[in-house]
């Protein structure tokens, strides 16, 4: 006997339901995410381009304003090298009215070239050590040492004192290094009003 077995049919689906097997993860038919493209560095947005451009101004700042400093101030390392170049003559010549004169002129040379002719040019005496003391913030120059600068080179060789003139190289050394403006500067229309 022929028996015929007929195929196990199983029901069509029910519409919007897919067919899916009985042991089959339905998560598995789920295809992976598509992910976007990577950024691109170059070129970059625009607030970097603008950030970008604010830092070379500022570097440009800086540099200009240190090398115009630099500029600034190189009469006082030209007039710091002239002050040991004096200071080294005398050593070897001990040639104290020489020295001073030679301090004299280069005091007189920087004060000019810091503050003007019109302002430093006329100061002599009592004024212009008036003038060194205020710019220099001290008063070295009019009650010490720097007195030598008003009559020191008219005295004689025998009147001039080795330590008084060390000190005075000191005294002008810390002046070309540290003067300044002030608003408290002598001139002599100045001084004559102050009775």
């Amino acid at each position: 006997m022929l028996t015929s077995v007929a195929p196990a049919t199983t029901p069509p689906p029910a519409p919007g339901v897919m067919p899916s097997a009985a042991n089959e993860d339905p998560l598995a038919q789920l295809r992976d995410l598509h992910l976007p493209q990577a950024v691109a560095d170059w070129p970059p947005a625009l607030g970097w381009w603008l950030l970008a451009g604010l830092v070379l101004l500022a570097i440009v700042w800086v540099g200009r304003t240190l090398y115009r400093r630099h500029k600034g101030k190189a009469y006082r390392r030209v007039a710091q090298r002239e002050l040991k170049a004096i200071e080294a003559a005398y050593a070897q010549t001990e040639d104290a009215r020489r020295a001073l004169i030679a301090l004299q002129l280069l005091m007189k040379r920087v004060a000019v070239k810091a503050f003007g002719r019109d302002e430093v040019a006329a100061l002599t005496g009592v004024t212009w050590t008036q003038f060194l003391d205020a710019t220099g913030a001290t008063s070295q120059f009019s009650l010490g040492p720097g007195e030598l600068l008003i009559d020191g080179p008219y005295q004689s060789a025998q009147d001039l004192s080795g330590i008084e003139l060390t000190a005075l190289f000191s005294i002008c050394a810390a002046w070309l290094k540290n003067h300044s403006k002030t608003d408290k500067v002598v001139t002599p229309a100045a001084s004559e009003q102050t009775p």
